[in-house]
């Protein structure tokens, strides 16, 4: 027998309803707040940046990245602040350096490159970020002569002019003077080769390997290309242009052209391209 009726019951059903909601409005809060929150992505707080002489170089389409350790930064902002020429091979998937008598190159996702014809080991190579060519920044900054350090709390990379003794008023000594005349005579190093038309493209038949190497140099320049440790001397065309073609084993990476006229020699290491 129910001795209160349906009016306790009815009773008992709004206090229910009423706890209910008031347990529900701090969640409702809560969930509310946080979808109002603005998010901060992690990137943009800890964003690496680069300074050249204490003053930041702008990246507006690519931001400088970090891939094994190593700081990588867009080229043509890099190139227009430190003030050198920079090229892009399509073809051959090659960023060209220029500054004075310094000629560096890169082949994306290689990870060697190659300065005044001497090839240095990277530890991370060029890359191709949302269609940007990164280059890894200390190599080269170090490679142009420039300072290069890190300011692990800023997050900053610090590139500076290198400062020559000289250019701080000590005096250089009588037996130095002889060494600018030393200096002078390294037009030897003028450039015998076309280093931005050389090309080496391989391919396969069965076990077999082809290998072509082209490009320009100086038309009256001795000219021979090394392949695999085998020399092969290589003929002229008046207007500088050659071609070297031959078989050899399957997997050979690279070649050196090496060009001599009156003494003076020019030399450029590649990599072939493979054409399969």
């Amino acid at each position: 027998m129910n001795l209160f009726g349906n009016g306790v019951n009815v009773l008992l059903k709004k206090v229910t309803s009423l706890l209910l909601a008031i347990a529900l409005v701090p969640m409702a809060a809560f969930s509310a707040a946080a979808a109002t929150a603005p998010v901060v992505p992690k990137t943009v707080q800890n964003a690496v940046k680069v300074e050249y002489n204490k003053k930041q170089i702008a990246f507006p389409d690519q931001a400088p990245i970090i891939s094994q350790g190593r700081t990588l930064v867009p080229i043509r902002p890099i190139a227009e602040s430190l003030g050198f020429e920079v090229k892009w091979n399509e073809q051959t998937r090659t960023v060209t350096i220029n500054k004075g008598k310094d000629n560096i190159r890169l082949v994306v996702t290689q990870k060697i490159a190659n300065k005044n014809g001497q090839t240095i080991n990277l530890d991370v190579p060029a890359q191709i970020v949302n269609k940007r060519t990164v280059v890894p920044v200390r190599f080269i900054a170090e490679a142009l002569s420039y300072k290069v350090e890190w300011d692990p709390k800023t997050q900053t990379v610090l590139i500076a002019d290198n400062v020559n003794p000289n250019q701080v008023g000590q005096q250089e000594k009588p037996k130095d003077t002889t060494k600018p005349a030393t200096d002078e005579k390294k037009p030897e190093q003028v450039a015998l080769i076309d280093k931005e038309s050389i090309e080496g493209k391989s391919t396969k038949i069965a076990v077999i390997g082809l290998y072509r190497v082209t490009g320009k140099v100086d038309p009256k320049a001795d000219l021979t290309v090394v392949i695999d440790d085998d020399t092969h001397e290589v003929d002229v065309n008046a207007d500088g242009t050659f071609k070297l073609q031959i078989n050899g084993d399957e997997g050979i990476r690279s070649f050196t052209v090496k060009a001599e006229k009156d003494g003076k020699k020019d030399t450029f290491e590649g990599e072939f391209i493979s054409i399969d």
